[in-house]
């Protein structure tokens, strides 16, 4: 059975193990900690975990996009789902649960190469919208 609840400071080194499975680097875990304290306290964004008996599973971030010249709306930030536990439904209910607690308009962004998150994100009835470029200045 998974359960799906907010993420608490105590989740940060799992959240951290887990984010590597889509190429991101492990940090320090008082890093980790920085990085979901300063998620949790923020108004705007929302981190949720999914567990199962064996603990975390997966993790979902989102955040309230506002905008001046267009209506806000919530945008997901980042899920990842333990690749040994895909295609058991614990995304789906992720997002579903999001969406119940912060009902509105919603987005997601895909890396272009990212095929499976597409069709995932698709079957859950998202629709592909737009294509864009990212443009980064790193100082």
């Amino acid at each position: 059975m998974v359960n799906i609840r907010l993420a608490a400071i105590s989740d940060s080194d799992q959240i951290n193990s887990l984010s590597v499975h889509l190429g991101y680097e492990q940090v320090s875990d008082s890093k980790a900690q920085e990085r979901l304290r300063e998620l949790l306290n923020s108004e705007n964004d929302s981190v949720y975990v999914a567990e199962d008996n064996a603990g975390l599973v997966g993790w979902f971030h989102c955040f309230k996009a506002l905008r001046l010249a267009s209506n806000s709306f919530f945008e997901i930030g980042g899920m990842i789902v333990n690749p040994s536990n895909r295609r058991r439904g614990f995304g789906k209910k992720m997002v579903r649960y999001a969406l119940s607690k912060n009902p509105g308009n919603w987005r997601v962004g895909c890396n272009s190469k990212r095929d499976e998150a597409h069709q995932f994100y698709e079957r859950i009835v998202f629709t592909n919208s737009k294509t864009q470029y990212v443009f980064e200045n790193r100082l």
